[in-house]
Order: structure tokens, then sequence, then C-alpha cells
């Protein structure tokens, strides 16, 4: 009974450090946010983010209050017209929404619970129309909130369809994370996706996000057989991680891609947002960026 009340004394003991950290970083977090809008360029500007779960673990500057707003400074600086971000909470989606201004967004989340993730897309109002949007299950029951293959979580995909104002021309973004435990439920998912992606025909697609997969995999494989890495559509793709675990592993591999249609999409530029603040990660992954015309 003893060591029963000393191990729930220890666990109440780093609840309240808990709420503690986070207590104090939650007036910086209201604090120093500030609205971010689309830049004005002909090109379009794409950004994925793996804005890191809501963890109980992630003190002091980890903690996503004291992130929040180094996250916006990574995209204020990028500019992008459309934005994949992974891992988000409700917690997350409310703050982006509040501060990201010019975009809609289209975002389900992958089951019911309060901590529940999801992949939106968020888009610049200014350049684009949506014609249609939706999400779907990467399982063998894609309509509905389902996971099969072994995977730790359902896991999701959310799309839009955007059609430039200026030029008419039309084009699908997908934005997905794959599963971080089963590798058949990561080939299998990729193959739902690439499913999906085959309805649209010959309509130019970027499929965006945490593959959790590196270059040398099936995953990986699989949907560069119908998909190009966009980064080797430059001429100097770059060679970092994006997945850098707050910074631990400098040698990690890139999981974190843009992949797109291999005709009717011009590559301008692609790369990695290695932007640090003061020495503080903004997530545990890097953001990646691409600039893509449209042919």
């Amino acid at each position: 009974m003893k060591i029963a009340a000393r191990i729930g004394c220890a666990v109440l003991a780093l609840v309240m450090l808990f709420v503690l950290v986070e207590a104090w970083y939650f007036p910086r977090y209201r604090r120093r946010g500030f609205d971010v809008s689309p830049g004005t360029h002909d090109a379009i500007r794409l950004m994925s983010a793996n804005v890191r779960c809501w963890s109980p673990t992630d003190l002091g500057r980890r903690s996503w209050f004291f992130r929040a707003s180094l996250l916006l400074r990574n995209i204020a600086d990028a500019q992008p017209d459309v934005i994949g971000f992974q891992e988000v909470t409700r917690i997350h989606y409310a703050y982006l929404t509040d501060h990201l201004k010019g975009y809609a967004s289209v975002l389900a989340y992958r089951d019911g619970s309060f901590l529940s993730e999801g992949c939106p897309i968020f888009y610049n109002t200014q350049k684009f129309t949506c014609t249609d949007s939706g999400s779907f299950w990467l399982s063998e029951t894609p309509e509905t909130c389902s996971k099969d293959w072994g995977a730790a979580f359902p896991r999701i995909c959310s799309y839009v369809l955007l059609r430039e104002i200026d030029s008419g021309k039309a084009f699908a973004v997908f934005n997905t994370h794959l599963d971080h435990v089963s590798d058949t439920a990561r080939i299998r998912g990729i193959g739902v996706v690439l499913d999906k992606l085959r309805a649209f025909g010959d309509l130019p697609c970027v499929l965006m996000g945490d593959l959790n997969a590196g270059e040398n995999t099936e995953t990986y494989r699989a949907a560069t057989e119908l998909f190009d890495d966009a980064k080797y559509r430059t001429e100097n793709p770059p060679k970092g991680p994006t997945y850098q675990n707050w910074g631990q592993k400098p040698d990690a591999e890139n999981i974190d891609y843009f992949l797109i249609s291999k005709s009717g999409i011009d590559v301008q530029d692609y790369r990695i947002v290695t932007t640090l603040y003061d020495g503080v990660y903004p997530s545990d992954h890097f953001p990646i960026a691409l600039e893509i015309k449209l042919l």
C-alpha cells in the first residue's frame, strides 16, 4: 500500500509540474500570436508541416504553447498559398485558424477522441476557389472511421480540388500522415491514397505529408511509380533530414514529401525550412516548402 501511495504521489507531482509549466507559457502563447496572410506572387507556393502532436511530455521550449508563434514565423517567411499540416489536434487547429488570415481550410479528425489528430489543408482564398474537398481513411473501408493492417491509429487523408482564379487552371492537393508502427499499414495506406488520386485522371496532383518512410522503402517506391518526388525535379535537391527529433537526429532520413504528377506541373523551387529561433525548433520535423507553376 505504501508503494502504491508513493507511486500515486509521484504521478500527482508530475501532473502538477506539467500544469505549472504549461501555465507559465500560456500567457506567452496568447500574447505572442500574430496574424499571417498569404503573399502576392505568381507562382504557387506550398508548405507541409508536421506540428508535433500535443503531448504532456513536451515541456519547456518543446511545449506547443512556447513553439506556436515560431511556426507562424516559419509560415510568414515562406508565404505559402497552400499549407498541409499533420498531427493537428483541436488545440493546434484553433490557434492556426485564429492566426492564418486569408485562408480557408478543410479538416476531418481521424476519430472522435478529444486529442484526435487530423491533416488539414489551408488555401489562399484570394488565389483559388475550392470546387471539391473531402477526407477518407487509410483502411479497407476508407469512407468510415477505421483502421487495418496493424496500424496503431486510424489514419486519414484530406484533399481539396483548387482552381486558380486568374488562369482557370485546376489541380488537386492531398495531405496525409501514414502509420508510424506498421510497415504493412504504410504500404497499403499509400495504396488507398494512390487509388483516390487515380480517380482524378489527368488532373495535376500534389500529395504532401509525413509518410513515416525513407526513400529506400516499399512505401516510397510505390508512391514514386505514379508520382515524382518534387525535390528531384530541382537542380540541387536538399540532402538534410526532415524529421530531426528536436535536433537529436541530424542524420535521419527524409520522411516528409511533396509527391507530384509526372506532367502538368513545373517545379521552380524546393527547400527544407531549417530556421531556428534562438536555438529553438518550431517542431520535431522541419517544414518543407515547394514552389510550382501549373502548365
